[in-house]
């Protein structure tokens, strides 16, 4: 068994609060334990780390406010909301 693994879904297995975190945490754990294969790319690790980063620089800036269809920055609990 194979599987790739995007942004969201790195995301969603690290952000307990996200809506179906204990539905994707349980099957990637059966997954694995089936010995299956996981695959990601360079490109979706780079995304997943730059976002992370995001949050970051914007937290040490205090600044709570985002231009961005990412749900995930509403998600993570650290006050920030998405605009317009």
């Amino acid at each position: 068994m194979k599987i790739f693994v995007d942004t969201w879904g790195w995301l969603t297995l690290l952000d307990r609060k996200e809506s179906r975190h204990l539905e994707l945490k349980e099957f990637y754990s059966q997954f694995r334990n089936q010995r299956g294969i996981v695959y990601t790319s360079d490109y979706v690790l780079d995304e997943t780390i730059t976002f992370l980063s995001s949050m970051v620089v914007m937290k040490e800036l205090d600044v709570k406010d985002i231009i961005t269809g990412d749900e995930h920055f509403e998600y993570v609990g650290m006050g920030f909301q998405r605009k317009p």
